[in-house]
């Protein structure tokens, strides 16, 4: 636990895109493992199964901003393999959503360019 004051989650509009196209693989049951793990990240923005990502090449979060990868198991094979990537304000307690896949879609993490472009706007948005 990382202290009293539970995280805000705030979604984006490239997260809701990557959460439709991974549970249209995944199907119904897929809805609410991802509900459990944000309902997790409340309490805990860093819990055992998650760690923090690389950033992409030449971007920089300002010094209260963290970036991090969770795994979720939703099931056998490729299509389980779930990752959720997200940023954490720790002064602010805020959490932004930033992508959900799994290996089926992308064996590694999305392409560093569309990873970096989505981070900027975020940052943007949120007046960095």
């Amino acid at each position: 636990m990382t202290g009293l004051t539970p995280f805000s989650i705030e979604t984006t509009d490239n997260f809701q895109r990557s959460l439709k196209k991974v549970a249209k693989t995944l199907g119904v049951g897929f809805a609410q493992l991802v509900t459990e793990a944000l309902e997790g990240l409340i309490n805990d923005p860093y819990p055992i199964n998650s760690r923090q990502e690389p950033l992409p090449a030449k971007i920089q979060l300002p010094d209260e901003w963290t970036f991090h990868k969770l795994e979720i198991k939703a099931g056998k094979g490729a299509s389980g393999q779930v990752r959720l990537m997200y940023l954490v304000n720790a002064d602010k307690c805020i959490i932004k959503l930033v992508w959900i896949y799994n290996h089926e879609q992308y064996e590694k993490r999305p392409a560093e360019k569309d990873l970096k472009n989505i981070i900027q706007e975020i940052l943007e948005d949120t007046g960095h």
